[in-house]
């Protein structure tokens, strides 16, 4: 409870008290920030598949996509932040990306028994809702991702240009990564989405408004 407190406190913005402050310390919270994820990701991915008749053999695929493109996106920024002397600590990013992650689960997990309850009562306001829950926790996680890090840089009084740069490849690669895995272990949710087609999906869908 101690350690879901902290990330709860770093999610909202505030800094880590001087225990918690010290270099083995944020990367326990950074790899319980983690698993916290997977596990908020298996909610929603148990109640999601629910509505599709197949509880089981759908629900580990959204702790899947969660996982690998956390994982792809990881070394990138990293070696970003490593070339363009980012002045702000490894462990500085990897907490704050790991608590957008959990802030983002976590917004899923929250919304999934309303999403549950929609998709079995009004067939044309479950989808909705379902993909405005991905698209939120999405960008409440990079909320959270930005003011995380960029408060720390703030007081450590460093340059932020560069840190911007490596906040900017993190999310790329995630979001990209994303896309892409969900194409991979499609379908997640009960119908077809452009989403389930990866970038090929989004770039049809950029055509269809043209054309219109």
């Amino acid at each position: 409870m101690n350690v879901l407190n902290r990330l709860l406190n770093l999610a909202c913005g505030q800094p880590l008290p001087p225990e918690d402050d010290g270099r083995s310390r944020r990367l326990q919270l950074v790899i319980s920030a983690l698993v916290l994820s997977l596990g908020f990701a298996l909610v929603w991915g148990v109640l999601v598949a629910l509505q599709g008749g197949s509880p089981l053999g759908n629900a580990w695929k959204v702790p899947l996509v969660i996982f690998l493109s956390s994982a792809f996106a990881i070394p990138a920024g990293l070696l970003t932040w490593k070339l363009s002397g980012a002045q702000c600590r490894a462990t500085d990013l990897l907490l704050g990306f790991s608590s957008g992650v959990f802030t983002g689960t976590l917004v899923l997990a929250v919304l999934g028994p309303v999403v549950a309850l929609y998709y079995g009562s009004s067939v044309w306001a479950g989808p909705i809702l379902a993909q405005g829950a991905v698209s939120m926790a999405l960008v409440v996680g990079t909320v959270v991702f930005g003011r995380s890090v960029m408060k720390r840089v703030q007081a450590q009084h460093a340059s932020r240009r560069s840190v911007v740069l490596t906040l900017g490849v993190f999310k790329v690669m995630q979001i990209a990564t994303l896309l892409q895995l969900i194409a991979l272990v499609s379908p997640i949710l009960p119908e077809r989405t452009h989403m389930d087609r990866g970038i090929d999906g989004l770039a049809h869908s950029v055509e269809s408004l043209e054309r219109r």
